[in-house]
């Protein structure tokens, strides 16, 4: 008992030590168990992959080539650990055959998409830049069509990693966030995946993934990085200081669009017939002819009024959103649709606004409930913004920065496959 008492008593006398150590005391048990949990989740996806990896080819079957774009600067440099340690493994203990390109500056993985060719699947190891490079690179190949079959891995090791939100929900823990999107490759499970073609001024091209942003609620979401000094607070000044310095948060475009069509006798195009390729021992023997398969339904009997109409309006908003469905995670819209913020918006919803969108990780274009918001369904649009000589303004397209031209939207849909879970 009295040397209990004793321990206390020095406890008492020497508070401030007592409670700095009792704290990291809590955070390295806390740190500790972190780390042993994340190796569990390691050992348990290793395990699975393994079973794979040891299952016997057939005679003449070869390995899986999977070609993997490794963003080594992406997240503040910690993308190459984060692959390494939790998704590399996966991938080679199910006998797949990886090649690792480390991209060295901005743009490299589009043109490297010029080149490739033996491949089973290309893999993105980055944020949502690098997904925005590959599937750019992709589509803008001659043989687009061909190369849009090759399926698309993305694995969540960037600092943005918007997209794989929308495929991969379970994302508490980064580590088996990062080895289910590796597993989902190893699987072989993809589906199709919606692309929206944007095209600006001259021979600029981006096929997106997510969505486009323009606006006083982009601007501030870019801004908050310059406030780092108010720590977890930026979030929140970053939309106050937006009251004090730039209102009205209005900007203005010319916006003509066209109603979506889900397919009639005006647009549908019937595919090209595949030439036949002659090798010399067909000469002896019939060539079978090669037909397009027929379409599902029959569009030329579908007739739709609306089909190609265009619409023209003028637009003064807080912003302008364009959102995929993956991204919306709506199934029920039948092409575009477009977020218009209201003009009129005070400056107490604004910040409220904003606070709402700072707690949500997901792309936002506004509550559907909330009057304030405008929601258009379109086919294909153009948009043309009015921008003050001298002054400049921007585009986001899959948080990556593009300077406010005038566009050309159209959406591709089903247009490229991604692994995705079970």
């Amino acid at each position: 008992m009295a040397v209990v008492l004793r321990v206390l008593k020095t406890l008492r006398n020497h508070w401030k030590k007592t409670v700095f150590f009792s704290g990291v005391s809590v955070w390295g048990v806390t740190y500790i168990k972190g780390k042993y949990e994340e190796e569990g989740i390691r050992r348990e996806f290793c395990e699975r992959a393994r079973k794979y990896g040891t299952r016997p080819l057939y005679e003449g079957q070869k390995l899986r080539r999977v070609t993997v774009f490794l963003n080594p600067v992406a997240n503040q440099r910690d993308s190459r650990k984060l692959f390494e340690k939790n998704a590399e493994p996966i991938l080679h203990l199910a006998g797949l055959e990886v090649s690792v390109v480390k991209t060295e500056f901005e743009g490299q993985a589009k043109l490297y998409m010029d080149v490739i060719g033996d491949t089973d699947a290309i893999v993105v190891a980055g944020g949502d830049g690098t997904l925005l490079e590959v599937v750019t690179g992709l589509l803008r190949r001659k043989d687009q069509d061909v190369a849009a079959q090759i399926p698309i891995g993305v694995l969540p090791v960037g600092k943005t990693n918007s997209f794989v939100r929308s495929l991969f929900e379970d994302h508490k823990s980064n580590v088996r966030w990062i080895c289910n999107a590796a597993m989902s490759i190893v699987e072989g499970v993809t589906k199709p995946m919606d692309v929206m073609y944007i095209k600006g001024e001259g021979d600029k091209t981006a096929y997106a993934v997510t969505g486009l942003q323009w606006g006083t609620f982009r601007d501030a979401e870019i801004k908050k990085k310059k406030y780092w000094y108010f720590g977890p607070l930026k979030h929140k000044c970053t939309y106050l200081i937006k009251t004090m310095t730039d209102w009205p948060p209005t900007i203005k475009a010319k916006l003509t669009y066209t109603n979506p069509c889900d397919g009639c006798s005006k647009c549908y195009q019937h595919p090209p017939e595949q030439k036949p390729t002659w090798s010399w021992w067909q000469f002896f023997m019939p060539q079978r002819q090669v037909t397009p398969s027929p379409p599902t339904r029959d569009f030329s009997k579908v007739v739709n009024e609306e089909c190609g109409v265009e619409y023209s309006r003028d637009v003064s908003a807080t912003e302008v959103t364009v959102l995929t469905r993956l991204a919306r995670k709506s199934k029920d819209c039948k092409g575009l649709e477009i977020t218009l913020g209201s003009a009129e918006i005070s400056k107490t919803d604004f910040i409220k606004e904003g606070w709402r969108r700072s707690t949500m990780e997901q792309p936002h274009s506004g509550d559907k409930n909330d009057d304030k918001f405008e929601f258009l369904q379109v086919g294909e649009f153009k948009l043309v913004p009015e921008v003050t000589e001298g002054e400049q303004s921007w585009f986001t397209i899959d948080s990556e920065q593009y300077e406010a031209m005038p566009i050309e939207v159209k959406l591709l849909k089903d247009k490229v496959k991604v692994f995705c879970q079970q």
